[in-house]
């Protein structure tokens, strides 16, 4: 019958026959040298539910007596920060990134929910008060036209030719209404 006993974070895994078995860290109150070669793990819940492991079927970790593979299991319960093992810092750290996460999040819910909102098949106005070209904005409703929120999109009518150009080049929505006239478009 060949045991592994390994530290796997918060418990220790004891794999006897290729079965394995898992214990918490913290339900273990008690390891300690029963008989010659047998080692108990007292979980506190009474005889019945006691882990005995017979210290000549250990292969790993290697030790070269009983008291030796007691000395390992207490080393193996042993909780440091560079074991893995859950610190406060550490707890405060991953509650740190969570909150970037959710704010990162949450801006790119705002800004899809901005460009839902901005159609491009329904210009929100329209000036046409120039007979060769039309400038068309678009933002969501209710937008100041003097607030950078407007993609502009200018037609130019050339001898029958429509061309479509927005300002800046892009369909950004960064571009102020009342200065579409001065804008450059391509």
């Amino acid at each position: 019958m060949a045991t592994e006993i390994t530290n796997n974070g918060s418990s220790l895994k004891i794999v006897t026959d290729g079965s394995p078995r898992f214990i918490l860290k913290n339900q273990i109150r008690e390891v300690e040298v029963v008989r010659d070669t047998i080692i108990k793990i007292d979980i506190g819940q009474g005889a019945l539910y006691n882990v005995f492991i017979d210290q000549a079927t250990v292969d790993a970790p290697v030790s070269k007596d009983v008291n030796d593979l007691r000395d390992q299991i207490i080393a193996m319960l042993q909780t440091t920060s560079a074991a893995g093992l859950a610190t406060q810092d550490l707890q405060t750290a991953e509650i740190n990134q969570i909150s970037a996460l959710q704010q990162t999040v949450s801006g790119l819910n705002d800004k899809v929910t901005s460009l839902d909102n901005k159609l491009f098949y329904q210009p929100a106005l329209i000036d046409e008060s120039n007979a060769n070209f039309v400038f068309e904005g678009f933002a969501t409703p209710g937008q100041k036209t003097s607030d950078p929120v407007w993609a502009i999109l200018k037609i130019t009518n050339a001898k029958g030719v429509l061309s479509y150009q927005w300002a800046g080049g892009n369909k950004n929505f960064d571009k102020v209404w009342d200065n579409r006239k001065t804008l450059v478009f391509s």
